[in-house]
């Protein structure tokens, strides 16, 4: 696979998930932080960026296990 994605989605599977947990850590300790001081559209996009993070990670191991298949 090319483009931006192709070295992401060539990754081992438990790198993935590793760096998928750490970013999405992250971003929910930020959309708490800012939820608490009140930032609703930063924390509507935080919980975006989640989401965006979530799908990338789910189909790069959707891939990685078609490709084995």
């Amino acid at each position: 696979m090319e483009g931006p994605l192709g070295k992401i989605y060539s990754l081992p599977i438990s790198l993935l998930l590793l760096a998928g947990a750490l970013m999405s850590a992250f971003l929910f300790y930020s959309m708490m932080k800012y939820a608490e001081a009140g930032n609703l559209i930063m924390v509507i996009l935080l919980a975006i960026a989640v989401s965006i993070v979530a799908f990338v990670i789910g189909q790069a191991i959707k891939y990685q296990h078609l490709r084995e298949l």
